[in-house]
């Protein structure tokens, strides 16, 4: 359960952060709480430094980890709020789900529900992503 718990946390990381359109660049903390079979599971919490050059090239849009590939579908944006479906594969399986969130150039909040296949015991989880600018890449 661990091993498909950090499939799903880092799959919907890197999906997250590929929807947020114009993210200044600098270094950036994101945080993460998901539930599942109604529980708390411990959250997590990382920085990463996207430079300009980060982000004219895309890496903000990398949508994998080296075993987790990730495609965006159905994406919906309005003002400052977005919605999108994605689905991400990986040799432990394949994880769909449905997100809305809204952002800025230095915010995004983003709330996720989704299934593995194959179910590892969890059923549907949900989860929320944030972020936000802290300064500038040191």
């Amino acid at each position: 359960m661990k091993r498909s718990y950090r499939f799903a946390l880092v799959s919907l990381a890197l999906v997250s952060t590929s929807v947020v359109a114009q993210m200044n660049p600098g270094r950036w903390e994101m945080t993460s709480a998901m539930k599942m079979q109604g529980m708390q599971m411990p959250g997590a919490k990382w920085s990463h430094c996207f430079t300009a050059q980060d982000l004219a090239e895309g890496k903000q849009h990398k949508m994998d980890d080296g075993d987790a590939k990730c495609s965006v579908s159905e994406m919906k944006a309005s003002g400052s709020g977005y919605s999108y479906s994605f689905s991400c594969t990986s040799k432990e399986g394949k994880m769909t789900g449905k997100a809305n969130g809204s952002s800025t150039a230095s915010s995004f909040t983003t709330d996720i529900k989704l299934r593995m296949t194959p179910d590892p015991g969890m059923g549907e989880m949900s989860q929320t992503m944030t972020g936000r600018r802290t300064g500038d890449c040191k």
